[in-house]
């Protein structure tokens, strides 16, 4: 619920950053700033990712995720651009709010909460099942996430609490190896017991 909540205001504040660009930009910049920029990210984000498999396809993977990737940060800039001309340094404010209420910076905010020793407790996730979790191998933290999905919906009350405990550990697990991947799976349809593996690097 959160993240669709999330996910309804980044829409509607881009789709106003975007509409107050092509009022108040020029012609040549609404068209030149998304190009040349989606292109630079693009190129940026296709020299980052590796290329595990060395197959055609996996190639062909990783070069459109790199170029899809690289033009929504291009849009992503002229939306905040776009707000920053209507708004002033208030439209960049927003855009920072929101940036850093996105469900990955606030599961990262609560992890090094964790770490620092804020918020623990006795009910905390024991180490054996960090570890058992981090040696598991990407298809299987997929698999473990479907089915821990379904045990989920038919667990009890009392019994549901250890099963989110661990799929949060599957989450943070799966964003570490491949936040790239991960964030996209969560930009897409993804649901509680979707299955994350395209667009995850094995």
């Amino acid at each position: 619920m959160g993240l669709l909540v999330w996910r309804c205001f980044v829409a509607a504040v881009g789709l106003l950053g975007l509409v107050a660009a092509a009022m108040l930009w020029t012609t040549s910049s609404l068209i030149g700033l998304p190009l040349v920029g989606g292109f630079v990210a693009s190129t940026v984000l296709w020299c980052a990712r590796e290329d595990h498999d060395g197959t055609p396809a996996g190639r062909k993977t990783r070069f459109t995720r790199s170029v899809r990737d690289g033009y929504l940060v291009a849009l992503g800039v002229v939306a905040v651009g776009g707000l920053c001309s209507l708004l002033g340094v208030a439209g960049l404010l927003v855009a920072m709010l929101l940036g850093l209420a996105s469900p990955p910076v606030l599961r990262r905010i609560v992890a090094l909460a964790k770490r620092l020793g804020w918020g623990s407790s006795p009910v905390d996730e024991p180490k054996e099942d960090t570890d058992r979790v981090r040696q598991l191998t990407t298809a299987e933290l997929c698999s473990a996430w479907i089915l821990s999905g379904q045990q989920l919906r038919a667990a009890s009350s009392s019994g549901a609490l250890p099963l989110v405990r661990l799929r949060q550990l599957y989450l943070d697990e799966l964003e570490r190896r491949d936040p790239v991947g991960f964030n996209a799976w969560l930009a897409s349809t993804a649901s509680a017991a979707g299955d994350p593996r395209r667009f995850l690097t094995p």
